[in-house]
């Protein structure tokens, strides 16, 4: 009796300890996730006066196809930026695969390349605008190229802000993914290399034609990632000049409207109209990244290593 009743207490036990460690992540998930999408959901489907309609994507559709609309200039900016990671991104897979080759130098480069990622954005957001300020070499260079009178402010000039925030992207583009792709190579088998060695391949054989097969998985899945985050190609705008001088790119023009109308008659519509916005770019992008990942699963066979 008493042994039956020692398992029928480590069994209560049991049984709370995984109620304890299931129902609280079950509750966030439900609350934070299924419900707070859910509302967002109906929101946009509800204008200003909690009426069911489709007022806040008539609104969309005009702002969309109003030329000089602050949404226009977001979505050139966006689609800019989001070209600048397409292109960067077989650089950054290029560079990785060098330092990973051990080229003259590359712990040196390993250490310039990834350090701005440990530092703090806003900090990197600080330097750089000193670099780029009226007392920096950068701004005075331009301003004689450009044989103009003044040291032009270059985040603070409609002409030269974009620029300069795309600058920013390139030379801060590289480092993101260091990791990653050195411990994706990491994992060839140094067999294959050697045998390809033997054979005699250049560097660009054996990048293009064993390198990048054998790791393909891990390249389609960042290809994908970043088709997702099409819409939310922003770089440091936020930080370096809030949006302002016709630099806004979508997320960027999604938060300052909502900043700025929060707290008055126009917010209860605001979140209605931006939760349409999120929706309709949201299923672009889905839309999108099934594309891409069916044609990145077609490109090349799975390889087991």
């Amino acid at each position: 009796m008493k042994r039956a009743a020692g398992r029928k207490k480590v069994n209560k036990t049991r049984v709370a300890f995984i109620l304890f460690v299931t129902v609280v992540p079950i509750l966030n998930f439900l609350v934070f996730y299924v419900y707070t999408n859910f509302s967002s959901i109906m929101m946009a489907f509800t204008n200003n006066k909690g009426v069911v309609s489709l007022d806040n994507f008539i609104r969309f559709g005009k702002e969309l196809a109003n030329p000089a609309s602050d949404f226009r200039i977001a979505i050139r900016n966006t689609m800019i930026t989001f070209g600048i990671l397409v292109a960067v991104f077989p650089l950054k897979v290029l560079v990785s695969y060098f330092i990973y080759k051990k080229v003259p130098g590359y712990k040196f480069y390993r250490i310039v390349f990834f350090l701005p990622t440990i530092i703090f954005s806003v900090a990197i957001a600080m330097v750089f605008t000193r670099m780029v300020g009226t007392g920096g070499f950068i701004a005075q260079t331009i301003g004689k190229m450009m044989h103009l009178d003044y040291v032009p402010e270059l985040l603070a000039d409609s002409r030269f802000a974009n620029y300069t925030i795309w600058f920013q992207m390139l030379w801060l583009g590289f480092p993101g993914d260091l990791i990653i792709w050195g411990g994706t190579f990491a994992r060839i088998p140094e067999d294959v290399l050697e045998s390809a060695q033997l054979d005699g391949v250049t560097w660009w054989t054996e990048f293009t034609k064993i390198i990048v097969p054998m790791v393909w998985p891990t390249v389609a899945l960042q290809m994908v990632l970043l088709v997702c985050g099409i819409f939310s190609a922003s770089g440091a705008v936020w930080l370096l000049t809030e949006g302002n001088y016709n630099t806004q790119t979508i997320s960027s023009w999604m938060y300052k409207t909502l900043y700025t109308n929060s707290g008055g008659a126009y917010t209860s519509n605001v979140y209605n109209y931006m939760s349409a916005v999120g929706l309709v770019i949201t299923t672009i992008a889905i839309l999108l990244s099934t594309v891409v990942r069916k044609w990145t699963d077609k490109m090349f066979e799975e390889v087991e290593f």
